[in-house]
């Protein structure tokens, strides 16, 4: 502890002074910490990342301001406020800061490839900044517009269509952008469907003569469903709308990789994403749905060999916390709410640069997986190359 207790002296507490003593020195250190960050932007970067430097200037702005304004509060409140502070200016540091002090060539190559994809599907946002600093997969960060890729998959083609999940995150966070409204409505309608799916299912409960802690699954389903699942569905289906079967493709291939049980049913602890397998069959019936069958057929085949080969078994509640209708519904109202965004929508008949070359490497890999390392060599340089062009 940078302080000890001390005993009173003159009726005043010692440990107060040392505690305010503390802070003083504490927040004048994180003042200066904030001002040199603001120091480590370089003055000349792409335009790509103009974004991401005045969100970068504004929030940490924002909390330097808020620092200044603690020091009349009771010591526990201050306290409680200025470790608040330290963790959102840790925040803006390693992501943000980060990514803006060392921005390379090679973000720039993947930040003009996002500029590409957002003028493809007539994207309704402005776009993320895109860094190579994740340390584990893709993801992105609506409040600072910044979206993270693991490095070696700046000259990899096969994961890249994770970018379109990706980019769908922030759809769901405007919440006053009317560009966005029709997703945000979807989101809203088929919340609603779910709440009614697990009210007509506490219901079957309560009539029921069996166990009466089913009801506390449903309730750890509802929680997951509200708070993460949902958002997660209709962001797979954004991607396979505006992608289309190379989004699916790459969902095996994470699974294969890294994936844990398919068929994985909360219990005691919500988990944040949806099962893998209850994910696929989403993804397939958004794929038939904009019609891509044949497609569709094929991948279904493919995961099921996946799932044999690795020995995997749904779970006897899965069904109920993942209901068949549930999941058919989400693809048919997210394809609503994609269309009414103006976004355009993946179709067998969609030639577009990018779209052309992700769907391009997946049906590439299938011809013949071994020589495909090297075909996608060239096929990166390439892609590089006509994208500098434009």
């Amino acid at each position: 502890m940078p302080w000890k207790k001390a005993r009173r002296h003159g009726g005043e507490n010692a440990m107060g002074v040392h505690v305010n003593d503390y802070l003083n020195g504490a927040e004048a250190d994180l003042l200066r910490r904030g001002q040199t960050l603001f120091g480590k932007i370089p003055l000349k970067l792409p335009a790509e990342f103009n974004l991401l430097t005045q969100k970068c200037r504004d929030e940490l702005t924002r909390e330097l301001d808020a620092l200044q304004t603690i020091k009349s509060l009771p010591l526990p409140s201050r306290l409680r406020k200025f470790k608040r502070i330290v963790a959102q200016v840790d925040f803006l540091e390693v992501n943000g800061f980060a990514a803006l002090n060392r921005a390379n060539e090679d973000d720039k190559q993947l930040n003009v490839l996002v500029q590409r994809i957002v003028q493809e599907i007539n994207y309704p946002l402005l776009p993320p900044a895109v860094t190579l600093l994740s340390q584990g997969y893709f993801y992105i960060w609506p409040l600072l517009g910044l979206l993270g890729v693991p490095l070696g998959e700046s000259d990899s083609l096969l994961h890249l269509p994770d970018l379109y999940h990706e980019l769908a995150h922030p759809l769901v966070d405007q919440r006053y952008e009317p560009r966005v409204q029709p997703f945000r409505r979807g989101l809203l309608q088929s919340l609603r469907m779910i709440e009614n799916y697990t009210a007509h299912e506490l219901d079957r409960e309560d009539r029921s003569r069996g166990p009466k802690s089913f009801r506390y699954y449903l309730g750890t389903w509802m929680k997951a469903w509200t708070e993460g699942w949902l958002i997660e569905f209709y962001c797979d289906l954004f991607a396979i709308y505006t992608l289309g079967p190379a989004f699916a493709w790459a969902h095996i291939h994470l699974c294969a990789k890294r994936g844990v049980n398919p068929f994985e049913v909360s219990g005691i602890m919500a988990t944040t994403h949806p099962a893998d397998d209850a994910r696929m069959t989403v993804m397939l019936h958004g794929l038939r749905y904009s019609g891509f069958v044949d497609e569709a057929n094929l991948i279904s085949h493919r995961w099921k060999e996946y799932i044999d080969l690795a020995g995997y078994k749904p779970e006897p509640e899965f069904q109920r916390c993942y209901s068949p209708d549930i999941l058919l519904k989400l693809a048919q109202v997210s394809y609503e709410a994609v269309e009414a965004m103006g976004c355009r929508i993946a179709t067998p008949r969609t030639d577009d640069l990018v779209h052309n070359i992700l769907n391009g490497a997946w049906a590439r890999f299938w011809q013949n997986p071994k020589s495909y390392p090297m075909w996608e060599v060239d096929q990166v340089v390439q892609l590089h190359e006509q994208l500098s062009r434009r």
